[in-house]
């Protein structure tokens, strides 16, 4: 596999390094460099660096089953310090993972699948708050960012818009918002959403609402495909750069 910033090669790794890391550092020269992967069948998987300049602290990891998994720093500086993480001196990104060619998994397998499905969360590991989460569309094959927030820790329930465009979030102290994690109680859940305002574009926000590709309008987290995933997702997001819209009620 070789990756790329725009034209400029970053990395190769061979079959016969695996498992491997690497971890280069270099600068970000333009706005909106891409990151681009791509194995040994030309397969790519790029990723948008908008909204990023400075230095790029880069680590990419490939397993013997052919998993690439990637993410890295921002800093304004070459040299970091250990701790500049930690002190939110520097931010994180982390890429979708992807499986190369010659793997017995196919990247299609996740289509539709949540974060946690898709190894950008983890079951019991937190997620910082300065990562953003860099996605790969199903179907246009086009980069977008997200923001995460743990809806538990927030004290949150949250809906996406029909649109996908938009996240609404709601306390979870008002009946009717959905747990984090576990069943919600559908009856109720249905209750305030006959109660919460349309979004922006006029689209309604539902609890099993999916969310979707701001490019090209696809679900990439289909909730209705696969509704047992939704009690799972206790991660809301917004686009990057974007924030929630927050529907205020007496709690009940």
């Amino acid at each position: 596999m070789s990756v790329y910033l725009d034209d400029e090669l970053a990395i190769e790794i061979k079959q016969s390094e695996l498992p491997c890391e690497k971890t280069p550092t270099f600068p970000l020269k333009k706005a909106g460099q891409v990151l681009r992967f791509v194995d040994s069948a030309g397969a790519e998987n790029s990723f948008s660096l908008d909204h990023e300049s400075g230095y790029i602290h880069l680590s990419v990891r490939v397993h013997e089953n052919l998993a690439c998994q990637s993410d890295c720093l921002v800093s304004e500086t070459k040299k970091i310090a250990p701790d500049a993480f930690q002190k939110n001196e520097a931010r994180g990104i982390r890429f979708q993972p992807f499986f190369l060619e010659g793997s017995h998994v196919a990247n299609d397998e996740f289509k539709g699948k949540g974060l946690f499905h898709r190894g950008l969360h983890f079951s019991g590991t937190i997620t910082p708050g300065n990562v953003s989460l860099s996605c790969i569309c199903d179907e246009c094959k086009k980069s977008f960012r997200l923001q995460s927030f743990h809806a538990g820790f927030s004290d949150l329930g949250y809906f996406y818009s029909e649109s996908g465009k938009e996240t609404l979030v709601v306390s979870s102290y008002v009946k009717g918002s959905p747990p984090a994690l576990g069943k919600a109680n559908i009856e109720e859940v249905q209750e305030l959403e006959a109660k919460l305002p349309k979004a922006k574009d006029g689209t309604s926000f539902s609890y099993l609402n999916g969310l979707r590709c701001p490019h090209c309008g696809s679900h990439y987290i289909d909730f209705k495909t696969y509704p047992e995933q939704r009690e799972q997702e206790y991660y809301g997001n917004v686009f990057y750069g974007e924030s929630t819209t927050r529907y205020e009620a007496e709690s009940g």
